[in-house]
C-alpha cells in the first residue's frame, strides 16, 4: 500500500489546561477600645476627696499581619510537543516562509547551517516552490537528512512546520536535544490477525525472519487503538508473525491496518508527492523554545508566537567526507544520525558530505568518489539543465579534436550522459573518462573529466523545449565551496574528517594508498586552514569475518601512510586506526549475525538486516561513542 493509499489517520492532541493563578485576599480587622478618663466630681461639703485613679496602660500593639504566601511557581515549560501531521494549515497562525515569496532574500528569522551560506539557496525554479530552501550544491543527495539544519526560536504554544513531499525525513531537536525522527512507512498493509502481543503481517511481507526487528508497528485503522505503537522484538518470516515488546490494548484482527516505521511517531510522511502538508507541534505552556529542524528541504513555519533567529548548537566548523555510514540512516533508527552524535560530543558544527556508495576510489552511478569531491581535476564542470522536453548534445574539445555526443533526452539519466561522453572518439584515444553526477531537482549536473588535461566542453540546447542547458562554470569540489570564510572572504580554520570506506574493497591496498595520498597532498595544498583527520574503515558493509584479518590491517596501514602526509595535530599523526586491536581481535561491530539473528558472544545485534552490515540506530550510537574519544585524543577535548 502506497503512502497515498493509506487511510486517513485521526490526529491526537493531549487535552491540557493551564493552572489558574490563585488570588489571595488578606483582610486585617483590629478591635480597639478608647480609654475612659475620670474627672473630679463635686460632692457634698465635708466629703473626702476620692483618691486619683491609676493611669490606664496603653493598649497592646497588635501583632503584624502574616506575610502573604508566595505566588505559585509558573507552570513548567514543557519541551516535548504533541505532534500531528495532515494537509490542513491551522488558521490564525502567522506564516514565516523560509524564503520570502517569489524572492531569494533570506528570511532573517531562520538560521541555516549544514552548508556554506552561498550554497543554501532556493529550490530550482522549475518547481514553483519559491519558499523552499535546500543546500543546492554541496551534496549529491539533496534530499538526504542533514542537508539543511534550520534553527530558530519560537515563543508560544502552536507551531506548524510546512512539509513538502520531497524530503526523506525530518529530524527535530528542541533546546538542542533530540526529540524525534519523522519519516516514511517502511511497510504497510492489512493484518491477517494478531494476539495479545503479536500481529500477523500481510502475506506480502518479507519471508526473511527477523526482517522487521527493532522497527515499530503502528495501528493505522480497523480494530485496535488508533496510532498505538509497539516495537518488534522478533519476526517469523514463515508465519509473518511479529512479536512485540508489550501487549496491545486491543489485539489486532484481520481488519487491522498497520504501518511499519522507524520510530514511535503517530504518522509517517507522504514521500515524494510534492504536496504541501504540515507538522503540527503543540505545547501546553507558552514560552520560548529553540527549534532545530534537520531535513533536505525546508519551507518555513506558521506560529502563534514570535519567530526569531537562534544560534546554532556549535560554532566550530566541521566537514565530513564519508560513505553511507556518515550519510544517514539505513536501518531501524529512532536516534540522531551518527554524525550528529559524533559532532555534538566535540562541540562541532557539521557540514555532512557523506554519500552512500562512495570511497577513495569506489563509487556507484551518479556519485563522485572522495578524490573528485575533495580535489577534482581542472576539467570538471557544472551544467544547469532546466528543460522539460527535447534533446541536447555535449561537445568535448581535446588536443584540437572536437567530438560531439549523440542527442541526449532532456531527462537523460546521469549514466546515459556518462556513457555518451565516454564513447567520444577523442576521449577514448586519450585514455580518458568522465564521471557524471547529480542534476536532481535542486542541483546542477557535474561532469568530471579524467586524463584529458586542457580539454574544454560546450553544450547545444537548441533542440530543447521548456527550458535550456548551460555551463555554470568549473566544479571545484564539495570541500572547496564549503570552507568557512570571514566577511572578507578569508578562509577560517575548520576540521575535516575523511573516513576509510568498505566501498573500496575491490581495490588493492596500493591503489587505495595512492588515492588517499593524492587526497592528503591536495588537502594540504588547497586547504591550509584545515585540521584533517583520516580514519580507517569504520564500517565493513559486507564483512566475511567476525574478526580483524591481515587484509583489514593492511588496508588501514595504506590509509595511515596517506595520513602521515597531513600536518600533525598536537604533535600526532591525525589517523584513527579502526583495526588497532590487531589480527584476530573483534571488529568494532563484530559477528556475522544481525539484529534479526544476532550471533552469540558478539555485538552483531547492532547490525541491520534491511541493509547488510549497516548499523541500526543503536549501532550508530555505538560507533559514534567508539570514535569520539579517539578523535578527542588527537584534537583535544573539544
Amino acid at each position: 500500500m502506497s503512502a497515498n493509499d493509506r487511510p486517513n489517520e485521526v490526529e491526537f492532541t493531549y487535552a491540557s489546561a493551564k493552572p489558574n493563578r490563585r488570588q489571595i485576599l488578606l483582610a486585617l480587622g483590629v478591635g480597639m477600645t478608647a480609654p475612659l478618663f475620670g474627672c473630679g466630681g463635686g460632692g457634698s461639703s465635708g466629703a473626702a476627696a476620692s483618691a486619683p485613679s491609676a493611669p490606664t496602660p496603653p493598649p497592646a500593639t497588635p501583632p503584624p499581619p502574616p506575610p502573604p504566601p508566595p505566588p505559585p511557581p509558573p507552570p513548567t515549560l514543557d519541551i516535548t510537543p504533541t505532534v500531528t501531521f495532515d494537509g490542513t494549515a491551522t488558521s490564525g497562525l502567522t506564516v514565516n516562509n523560509a524564503y520570502l515569496t517569489a524572492s531569494s532574500a533570506v528570511n532573517p528569522a531562520f538560521t541555516f547551517s549544514g552548508a556554506a551560506p552561498s550554497l543554501i539557496t532556493q529550490l530550482s525554479p522549475t518547481f514553483p516552490r519559491y519558499n523552499m530552501v535546500s543546500a543546492a550544491k554541496s551534496n549529491a543527495d539533496t534530499l538526504a537528512p542533514g542537508t539543511v539544519y534550520t534553527t530558530f526560536y519560537h515563543t508560544g504554544t502552536m507551531l506548524d512546520v510546512m512539509q513538502y513531499g520531497f524530503s526523506d525525513n525530518a529530524i527535530v531537536y528542541i533546546n538542542d536535544a533530540f526529540v524525534a525522527r519523522y519519516g516514511y512507512a517502511f511497510a504497510s498493509g492489512t493484518a491477517q490477525g494478531g494476539g495479545a502481543n503479536t500481529i500477523t503481517l500481510a502475506s506480502s511481507s518479507s519471508a526473511v525472519s527477523g526482517y522487521y526487528n527493532q522497527y515499530y508497528v503502528r495501528i493505522a485503522g480497523g480494530t485496535g487503538v488508533l496510532n498505538e505503537v509497539k516495537q518488534v522484538t522478533a519476526y517469523d518470516g514463515t508465519t509473518f508473525i511479529a512479536t512485540l515488546d508489550s501487549a496491545w490494548t486491543t489485539p489486532p484482527d484481520s481488519s487491522t491496518q498497520y504501518v511499519v516505521q522507524e520510530g514511535t511517531q503517530p504518522f509517517v510522511l507522504d514521500g515524494f508527492t510534492g504536496s504541501v502538508k504540515y507538522l503540527h507541534f503543540r505545547w501546553n505552556v507558552s514560552g520560548q523554545r529553540k527549534i532545530t529542524i534537520e531535513q533536505g528541504i525546508f519551507a518555513g513555519v506558521s506560529s502563534d508566537g514570535t519567530i526569531a533567529p537562534a544560534p546554532v548548537l556549535a560554532t566550530t566548523p566541521f566537514i565530513a567526507i564519508g560513505d553511507s555510514f556518515w550519510e544517514g540512516d539505513a536501518a531501524p533508527n529512532n536516534v540522531p544520525n551518527m554524525i550528529d552524535i559524533f559532532a555534538a560530543a566535540l562541540n562541532w558544527q557539521t557540514i555532512n558530505l557523506g554519500q552512500g556508495g562512495t570511497g577513495f576510489i569506489g563509487t556507484i552511478a551518479a556519485r563522485l568518489n572522495f578524490q573528485d569531491r575533495i580535489a577534482p581535476p581542472a576539467e570538471a564542470w557544472r551544467l544547469a539543465l532546466s528543460a522539460t522536453g527535447g534533446t541536447f548534445t555535449i561537445s568535448v574539445v581535446d588536443n584540437g579534436v572536437t567530438s560531439t555526443t549523440t542527442p541526449l533526452a532532456f531527462n537523460a539519466l546521469q549514466t546515459d550522459i556518462q556513457s555518451a561522453l565516454n564513447a567520444l572518439g577523442n576521449v577514448l584515444s586519450a585514455g580518458g573518462s568522465f564521471n557524471v553526477a547529480r542534476g536532481d531537482i535542486s542541483t546542477p549536473l557535474i561532469l568530471v573529466g579524467h586524463q584529458i588535461p586542457g580539454a574544454t566542453i560546450s553544450v547545444d540546447g537548441s533542440q530543447l523545449t521548456g527550458g535550456s542547458i548551460s555551463i555554470l562554470g568549473t566544479y571545484l569540489g564539495d570541500v572547496a565551496e564549503n570552507v568557512p570564510t570571514d566577511s572578507t572572504g578569508k578562509a577560517l580554520p575548520f576540521f575535516l574528517l575523511v573516513s576509510g570506506s568498505g566501498n573500496d574493497t575491490s581495490n588493492t591496498d596500493a591503489q587505495v594508498q595512492a588515492a588517499a595520498s593524492y587526497v592528503a597532498q591536495q588537502i594540504v595544498a588547497r586547504f591550509p586552514t584545515a585540521s584533517t583527520i583520516f580514519t580507517g574503515v569504520l564500517g565493513d558493509c559486507n564483512a566475511n569475518s567476525n574478526l580483524i584479518g591481515p587484509t583489514d590491517v593492511s588496508r588501514n596501514a595504506a590509509i595511515a601512510a596517506a595520513a602521515a602526509l597531513l600536518p600533525t595535530i598536537n604533535g600526532k599523526v591525525p589517523f584513527v586506526d579502526t583495526y588497532a586491536a590487531g589480527v584476530g581481535q573483534p571488529k568494532i561491530i563484530n559477528g556475522l549475525g544481525t539484529v534479526a539473528n544476532p550471533q552469540a558472544g558478539t555485538n552483531s545485534n547492532l547490525k541491520s538486516i534491511t541493509l547488510a552490515g549497516h548499523p541500526t540506530g543503536t549501532g550508530a550510537q555505538f560507533l559514534a561513542n567508539w570514535l569520539i574519544p579517539k578523535v578527542q585524543s588527537i584534537v583535544g577535548s573539544g
